[in-house]
């Protein structure tokens, strides 16, 4: 991988993203989810649909609505896929290219979201999200270029949020270096790494990976909302 920094212009960041109500309300919702797991399962593996135009069930849809005007899709895009993100310090996600997955297990066809992104709840300086400029190649799971020339470090910064095209390889490399603030040297930080992840597509991911949001899990999501749908 490229020690390069520099990102491309198709990588944006933009910083203060959402309301300050808002993003609070979010942030305690998450604090109040805490490590609560969808059907036992990681939160990386169950993501939800919420389609263009549907009034927002919990708090992380109306974050989503409110980011979605920020990142701009092209007019194809029919809606959002989200889930939550949360790491332990010193934990890595590994380098991956987004999918509908499920499709991908089932029929062994590569299908990537138009664009991808990231909103930071809390501020976790040891672990940036890495994006490089390598796409899939012809099998959907190789990479091209085989060596990344360029990669992008996004910092982990509370109420930041980065969006990159959505077949661009990304993950979460730890530099535990990297102090927090208020820790000295050698100390960890107890609080999670908490992201809320948002892939905009052309086409509903497969269940059942990509769900429905019934509020059978993360109440605390539901309990934030104000603009619940009858």
């Amino acid at each position: 991988m490229s020690d390069q920094t520099a990102s491309p212009a198709d990588i944006q960041l933009f910083e203060g993203a959402l309301p300050k109500a808002l993003h609070q309300r979010l942030l305690s919702a998450m604090l109040a989810v805490g490590e609560e797991k969808p059907r036992g399962k990681s939160s990386y593996s169950t993501t939800f649909w919420y389609p263009d135009e549907q009034a927002p069930s919990n708090v992380a849809e109306e974050a989503v609505v409110a980011l979605r005007d920020i990142a701009q899709p092209p007019s194809e895009c029919i809606g959002a896929e989200w889930w939550l993100g949360r790491l332990p310090f010193g934990k890595k996600l590994s380098m991956h290219f987004d999918r509908d997955l499920s499709l991908s297990r089932k029929a062994g066809k590569q299908v990537f979201p138009i664009l991808g992104s990231v909103y930071y709840l809390n501020d976790f300086p040891s672990s940036p999200t890495i994006i490089t400029d390598q796409v899939p190649g012809p099998d959907g799971k190789s990479k091209s270029p085989t060596i990344a020339h360029l990669t992008t470090a996004a910092a982990a910064h509370s109420n930041n949020y980065v969006v990159f095209p959505g077949d661009r390889l990304h993950g979460v490399i730890p530099d535990s270096t990297k102090l927090h603030p208020g820790m000295k040297e050698g100390e960890e930080p107890s609080e999670l790494r908490l992201t809320l992840l948002v892939n905009y597509w052309h086409c509903r991911p497969s269940e059942p990976i990509c769900q429905d949001y019934d509020g059978s899990i993360y109440r605390a999501l539901q309990n934030s909302a104000v603009n619940v749908a009858a």
